[in-house]
């Protein structure tokens, strides 16, 4: 196996081992201070910060900074990329503003907060740190991106089964999660490497949570006590979301695709 194949599985087993910290301190947090949506959303917000700053400084010793943008924020290619997505979210945010307006200040404020730390951190995780890696290992194939892009997000969908441990009998909805997510996270690396700078995917991935993840705070506004957890999205109907992710997960090979392999590669080189 590559080395840098066998880094990609330890950042993908340490991120999944530091997202187990976060039910210990919500119970800390339930019993002792705060009801427990609020111990929820803090907890996670917690976490989520504290991997974003280690993956931060992974991403600067692996020499990935580059790849991201980070180093040249400022330039930012393609921004026509977000268009259509932005009009979805836009739609999402429409649909789901009686709930935004009829839940409480200081759980909206956490739950805006939340959706912004987990798009930027499984952003800079997985299409910051792994999906570079990735390309590294198979830079000697005729797609390297293209593969790369479909392992990543493989991988980020299978994160989500972790649900099955809060909501075992959620099977065929916890399966729908892991294709929904690999479905956008092939769209998230598409992104990526269009625009050539991290922080679209990391504001578009953060603003599809805030508009299609709004089912948390219907489920908290009807004080039921188990929260689905389903990476941000939260459609009412299958089948339009099986048409919105497969147009998405087209989109993303679409951008993928129009990607400059060589330039991706040149940088990855030199980092």
């Amino acid at each position: 196996m590559k080395k840098e194949i066998k880094i990609a599985i330890l950042v993908l087993i340490g991120f999944l081992s530091f997202l187990w910290l976060e039910k210990p301190l919500r119970e800390y947090l339930s019993l002792s201070l705060f009801e427990e949506e609020i111990a929820k959303q803090i907890s996670g917000i917690t976490i989520r910060i504290i991997l974003i700053i280690i993956t931060f400084g992974l991403i600067k010793k692996l020499r990935l900074i580059d790849f991201t943008g980070l180093k040249s924020w400022q330039n930012i290619k393609n921004i026509q990329a977000v268009f259509l997505v932005s009009a979805f979210i836009l739609v999402g945010i429409f649909n789901n503003w009686s709930t935004y307006t009829t839940t409480k200040l200081e759980l909206l404020i956490l739950f805006t907060l939340s959706t912004f730390v987990v798009g930027i951190v499984e952003e800079l995780t997985f299409r910051g740190t792994i999906f570079p890696l990735l390309i590294k290992s198979f830079q000697t194939t005729n797609r390297p991106v293209l593969i790369s892009a479909v392992l990543s997000s493989f991988m980020f969908g299978l994160v989500h089964f972790i649900n099955l441990f809060s909501q075992p009998e959620n099977v065929v909805g916890i399966i729908s999660q892991v294709f929904f997510a690999t479905a956008i996270g092939v769209f998230f690396c598409g992104l990526m490497v269009r625009t050539e700078n991290i922080l679209i995917p990391c504001i578009i991935h953060a603003l599809v949570n805030f508009s299609f993840g709004a089912g948390e705070l219907k489920q908290s506004l009807a004080e039921i006590p188990d929260i689905e957890e389903v990476a941000g999205i939260n459609w009412s109907s299958l089948i339009p979301t099986t048409i919105f992710f497969s147009f998405i997960f087209a989109g993303g090979i679409f951008m993928i695709l129009k990607a400059d392999k060589e330039r991706i590669l040149d940088t990855l080189k030199n980092e």
